[in-house]
């Protein structure tokens, strides 16, 4: 069925997912495969870009409230993660980051050495609240009756996306059917062009130059109104 070194070499289970939703032609589903990993690079690089400035946020207003070790004092005995139950998945982050750092320590490489799993926890309940629940202030032009909770929700359905991307999976079908589909990565493209406006950004502005999602999205169902494609609406 699937006969070649390049079907050997990304393993033919992975390939047969393609191949199935674009109608056994091998033609299209390798069409499909190098469609998928285009869009997962221009997906990627507007969530990088994303995530650096919410880190970047979060660090300005707690350095204001907090003061320059805010991270650090956090993990210290008595600190707000150390005494508060429910943190310690974010206490041991930060210790650990600390640690891999070592002699190169300084504030702002533990800023980046942070996942992004980590900022977006930030805004669940238990560490917003331990972090004095005043992080939501960062998200200037957010919809007024938005909560910590709407946030964090919104953050993690970024991170999920950021992380099969991390881990090359695709996300040109639809989880359920399996067939074609561009909804799941349109509907966290715009999540993100969302937030960065709840940011105080210019979506338009921050991602001029960078921003190649909708002609990613455009490539993957090009590929979908192909004859056999198994297309999911």
């Amino acid at each position: 069925m699937i006969n070649s070194q390049f079907y050997t070499a990304i393993s033919q289970p992975r390939f047969l997912k393609y191949y199935t939703a674009c109608g056994n032609s091998r033609r299209t589903a390798l069409k499909l495969y190098r469609a998928n990993i285009a869009l997962s690079q221009k997906m990627y690089a507007i969530i990088g870009v994303f995530e650096v400035i919410l880190r970047n946020s979060i660090d300005r207003h707690f350095v204001l409230l907090k003061g320059n070790s805010w991270l650090e004092d956090a993990v210290q005995p008595c600190g707000y993660f150390d005494i508060s139950i429910g943190c310690e998945d974010s206490y041991h982050s930060i210790q650990e980051s600390i640690h891999k750092l070592g002699l190169e320590y300084t504030h702002d490489k533990l800023i980046t050495k942070l996942s992004f799993g980590f900022w977006a926890y930030l805004f669940s309940k238990k560490q917003y609240a331990a972090a004095g629940s005043t992080l939501l202030e960062i998200f200037t032009n957010r919809p007024f009756g938005t909560n910590q909770k709407t946030v964090f929700r919104n953050l993690i359905k970024i991170n999920d996306i950021r992380n099969r991307i991390a881990h090359y999976e695709p996300i040109c079908f639809d989880k359920d059917t399996g067939a074609i589909s561009t909804t799941y990565v349109s509907s966290r493209y715009n999540l993100v062009v969302e937030l960065l406006h709840w940011l105080g950004c210019n979506p338009g502005r921050i991602l001029y130059g960078i921003d190649n999602v909708k002609k990613g999205i455009i490539a993957v169902n090009t590929i979908s109104r192909e004859p056999g494609s198994a297309i999911y609406r």
